[in-house]
């Protein structure tokens, strides 16, 4: 597995993709990246990445990050359902490992549906996968408080009505406070009766 790689680049694709030669072997290796990582690039430039190699039964994928911490993110980002290795550059792309981190362990939504392609469903099964591990992940260009930050109320069993109250056009705000007051609540209704609750209370 190809885990590191220095050269010089040969090609800039418009479609989140570069050509590295590696020293001078004649040999241009495919590399996807975030579109915020190979806009910074030029052909003729030296460049060194972090390599994360994906191997599927149709071909081989190269994916490079500037950081070490970048990478190890899209390792854990492309192992929560729903979010493949296209959308986890994505993410990599819109926030740094500190708003990522800040984000999941704060139950923001907000800052995670920015990514292009995420909806409140995988923004909260997003929080809900990677809380546990970014709890205690340290990252360079992490404030170790960050760790610390309290999370917003975030449960599984909110994610159909919290998809239906976004498409009836309620913010994120109002759907946070509707659905931990019905939490506080403690009442048990099924997804048609969350909605009714709390669009009744989303004030």
């Amino acid at each position: 597995m190809i885990g590191y790689l220095k050269g010089t680049v040969i090609l800039v694709s418009d479609n989140r993709e570069i050509l590295v030669e590696a020293g001078n072997s004649g040999v241009g290796y495919r590399i996807l990246m975030a579109s915020t990582d190979t806009a910074e690039l030029a052909v003729g430039q030296t460049v060194e990445f972090h390599i994360y190699t994906q191997v599927r039964e149709d071909a081989i994928e190269l994916y490079g990050f500037k950081t070490r911490d970048e990478r190890t993110l899209f390792t854990r980002l492309v192992t929560v359902s729903g979010v493949g290795a296209k959308m986890a550059l994505a993410i990599l792309g819109t926030l740094t490992p500190a708003q990522l981190q800040t984000a999941i362990l704060s139950g923001d939504v907000a800052a995670l549906r920015r990514v292009p392609g995420i909806g409140p469903k995988v923004a909260s099964r997003l929080v809900l996968e990677l809380e546990s591990y970014l709890k205690t992940a340290r990252f360079a260009d992490v404030d170790p408080a960050a760790v610390a930050v309290p999370r917003a109320r975030v449960d599984a069993r909110h994610a159909d009505t919290r998809s239906a109250l976004v498409n009836l056009g309620l913010g994120d705000a109002e759907i946070e406070r509707a659905l931990t007051a019905l939490d506080e609540a403690g009442l048990q209704l099924d997804v048609q009766g969350e909605i009714v609750w709390c669009l009744q209370h989303k004030s």
